[in-house]
Formats: structure tokens, C-alpha cells, sequence
């Protein structure tokens, strides 16, 4: 039988998980609206995290969905080169949830809160079939990184590693929690990816820092977005409209070439690279800078790689070869 009590009480195990207060708060959680300081604009984004859709009970532990439910929301964040300042929670409950569910839930989220030094400063409580959550996130940037906004000739970089995530979640599907036994480096990738906070915010300096040493704000373009979906369908939404892509993929972590090695695959290193292209879920950066900022965006990060240019035309090329694919959440 189900130990949740009533609204109030879960409510009131879910706060004291979370500290209720904040650098940037000004009034906390317990009133009709949370009170954030801001002092320009606000970086805002929202994501959904539902059960059977973007995880499964069988192989994610509590801990492990209440820490993801906040890192996908975080490395938005990032991508925006923002710092966090707050966050908000809107938790659906199934008929089989207890307090342990919500204790682990809570327990995985906090310990990343704290990581981020980010405060929940609000949120909501409903029923619903299965498990929901649903996170808000706010922030503020020196200088937003915008995707979209590159040129031909700017210079396309990475920061962080592609492809682990989607090999963690193959083989969770497949073998369940057993497979952190065999491969714990994909399945953690899976399971609780780390956003690229620091990463980020060091980039949105770099911007800022260019902009007034030239005296002109708009000048050193510097872009730059989350890879949720993939390099294959995240590169042409970096990049922007009309613009396209020459990349060289870089040598794939080992534990995907040992993945692709335990598939019986023939050429495992080319595999390996088309598993790291179509990817998915690793929150990793994906930039683009004008040429003469190259050199800084390598020293301000050292898990930088340089992947090629932008181009003219819309057509995005990965070792010399025309390609397309990665996630949508609606295809078939």
C-alpha cells in the first residue's frame, strides 16, 4: 500500500530534500510565485521527462530519473553559456508511487542542484498514469550564445564526447540494469549525463570579453546549442537556415569502439563513427565561432575538438560524405 498521505505531506518530504534559498532569490518557495532577482535578461527553458518516453522504470533507478529530469533542463542552460539561478518542478505521481520513489527522486535531483549551486524555487503536484516530471529552469548569460547565426567559413567545435549515451541506452534496453555490470561508462552516460555548466559560461565570458576589448558587441560570432538529439539532426539547427556543414568525426571513445567490436561489426571504426554522428542524449556542446576566436574557445576549454566549417548550401558532410538522420520524437 502507498505511504503518500496527502498532497501536504509528500509536498513537504520533496522540501526538505531542497535548501529555500538562493543568491538570486528574493522570496522562495510557500507563496503563489517565487521571487528571482534579475538584472537583465532571462535565459528560460522548459522540458518534459515521462515515463516509457524518455526513461523506463525497470532500468532507472529514482535517483537516477531525478538527476536526469534536471541535467537535460541544466545543459540548456549551458548551451546559452547561462548560470543557473533557479528551478521549478512539476511532478506527477502514478498509483503505485510511495515515498521511496519520492525520496529517490528528490535525493538524485538534489544531489545536482547542489552540484549547480541552483535552488528549487517552485513547482506542482498532480496524479497521472505513470511517472511525469516536468522542469523549468532559469538563468542569466554574460552574453547569450545563439544558434543559427553562422557564416560560411566559421570554424564548428565540440566540446565533450558523442555517441556514449546512445550505446548506454541500447544496451539498457537490452540486458536492463545488468548492463552496468559489463559497460558502467555508456550506461552512465545514459543514466546521469552531466551538463556542461562550467563549459558555458566560460564561452558566454569569452564572447563578452571579445565584444568590449574590439568595442563592438556583435563582433567575434560566437553560437552554440546542447546535443540531445544527435550531431545528425543537431548540426543543421546549429548552423542555421541555408547553411551547411564539412566535418571530420573524430576517433570515437574507446568503449564505443568496443561496443561496435562486441556487434561483430566488420569495420568497427568506421561504425563506430556513424554510432557517434547519430548519437543522442549526450549533452555535449556544439559551437560555432568566426575563425579568429578558434584558438580562444580551445584554451578556454581543454575537452574542445575542432570538427570543420560551416558552409554554403545546406548540406551537411562527414568525412566527404552527404548525410542526414537522428532523433525526433515524433517519427515513427
Amino acid at each position: 500500500m502507498s505511504d503518500l498521505v496527502s498532497e501536504d505531506h509528500i509536498l513537504a518530504r520533496i522540501a526538505s530534500h531542497f535548501p529555500n534559498e538562493g543568491p538570486d532569490v528574493l522570496l522562495g518557495r510557500g507563496d503563489d510565485c517565487a521571487v528571482l532577482g534579475v538584472s537583465g535578461p532571462l535565459c528560460v527553458s522548459t522540458d518534459l521527462f515521462m515515463e516509457d518516453v524518455h526513461f523506463r522504470r525497470s532500468y532507472f533507478t529514482p535517483e537516477d530519473i531525478g538527476w536526469k529530469a534536471l541535467a537535460v533542463n541544466l545543459s540548456d542552460l549551458a548551451a546559452d553559456g547561462a548560470r543557473p539561478m533557479g528551478f521549478t518542478v512539476g511532478l506527477s505521481l502514478p498509483p503505485d508511487a510511495d515515498m521511496a520513489l519520492v525520496d529517490g527522486l528528490c535525493a538524485g535531483m538534489a544531489e545536482l542542484a547542489a552540484q549547480a549551486s541552483v535552488p528549487l524555487v517552485g513547482g506542482d503536484l498532480s496524479r497521472a498514469d505513470k511517472l511525469h516530471l516536468c522542469l523549468t529552469v532559469f538563468g542569466q548569460a554574460e552574453k547569450t550564445l545563439l544558434r543559427g547565426e553562422a557564416q560560411p567559413g566559421d570554424v564548428i567545435f565540440l566540446i565533450g564526447r558523442t555517441g556514449l549515451a546512445r550505446a548506454g541506452l541500447l544496451l539498457l534496453e537490452e540486458r536492463g540494469r545488468a548492463a552496468l555490470n559489463e559497460w558502467p561508462i555508456p550506461c552512465e552516460a545514459h543514466l546521469r549525463p552531466a551538463p556542461r555548466l562550467k563549459e558555458g559560461m566560460r564561452l558566454s565570458r569569452l564572447a563578452a570579453d571579445w565584444g568590449r576589448e574590439k568595442g563592438d558587441p556583435t563582433c567575434g560570432r560566437l553560437g552554440l546549442m546542447d546535443l540531445s538529439d544527435g550531431l545528425a539532426r543537431d548540426l543543421p539547427r546549429l548552423v542555421g537556415p541555408g547553411m551547411g556543414a564539412d566535418i571530420d568525426m573524430p576517433m570515437p571513445h574507446t568503449e564505443i569502439l568496443r561496443f561496435m567490436r562486441s556487434r561483430n561489426e566488420a569495420e568497427p571504426v568506421a561504425a563506430a563513427k556513424r554510432h557517434a554522428f547519430l548519437g543522442g542524449e549526450d549533452y555535449a556542446l556544439i559551437g560555432t565561432c568566426s575563425p579568429e576566436l578558434a584558438v580562444h574557445v580551445m584554451v578556454a576549454n581543454a575537452e574542445t575538438t575542432m570538427l570543420g566549417k560551416v558552409t554554403e548550401g545546406g548540406v551537411i558532410r562527414v568525412d566527404g560524405v552527404p548525410i542526414s538522420g537522428g532523433f525526433d520524437h515524433f517519427a515513427g
